[in-house]
């Protein structure tokens, strides 16, 4: 994803950037679902960043960042759709209203059980994993970083996921509704 440049104001509020480092890459595919527009995506995007800088250090205080960033995006995007609507007809088949407060405190219970499933992967799997998916880096970037080919990199990378949702699954008893979406799931304390 985008990378921000380091003010003395971001620098002075590391657990934004911590978050925002975890959370960026896959802030943006939920975006980019919703609206089907990479440049709309990016720009909800950066103004959600916008608006958790303004929070400065209050970010810190803020229980679940998470679904705040969430929250942030979504209104954003509703606003920009009710913005849109009144200059002209938008299609808003892509928006999904479904997406409300008990599916990002679904998301969040899920996101506990990824640590542990992660330390089941094997080293580089993890790596591939956590590089890509978690800190935003692009399988391109990934391929010449670890002198790979692009399709040797997407065959590990999909060889890990894969391997990642049969753990998720075991570990978090994960369940998939009718369109293959997590639907629901438990989280084993063992």
């Amino acid at each position: 994803m985008a990378n921000y440049n380091l003010t003395s104001e971001t620098s002075a509020v590391p657990c934004l950037m911590t978050t925002w480092h975890l959370f960026e890459s896959e802030l943006y595919y939920w975006l980019f679902k919703q609206t089907n527009d990479e440049d709309l995506s990016f720009d909800l995007l950066q103004d959600t960043f916008l608006k958790a800088l303004q929070q400065q250090k209050a970010f810190c205080d803020i229980q679940n960042q998470r679904a705040w960033l969430y929250r942030v995006a979504r209104n954003m995007l509703i606003d920009k759709q009710r913005r849109a609507s009144k200059e002209q007809e938008l299609d808003l088949s892509h928006y999904d209203p479904s997406w409300d407060e008990l599916e990002l405190a679904a998301i969040d219970s899920l996101a506990q059980c990824l640590p542990r499933a992660l330390e089941n992967l094997s080293p580089s799997q993890r790596n591939i994993i956590t590089q890509c998916d978690l800190q935003g880096l692009s399988q391109q970037q990934f391929a010449q970083q670890n002198k790979l080919t692009l399709v040797a990199t997407k065959s590990r990378i999909q060889r890990a996921r894969q391997k990642l949702k049969s753990i998720l699954q075991k570990q978090c008893h994960i369940r998939f509704d009718e369109q293959n979406r997590v639907c629901c799931f438990y989280r084993d304390n063992t």
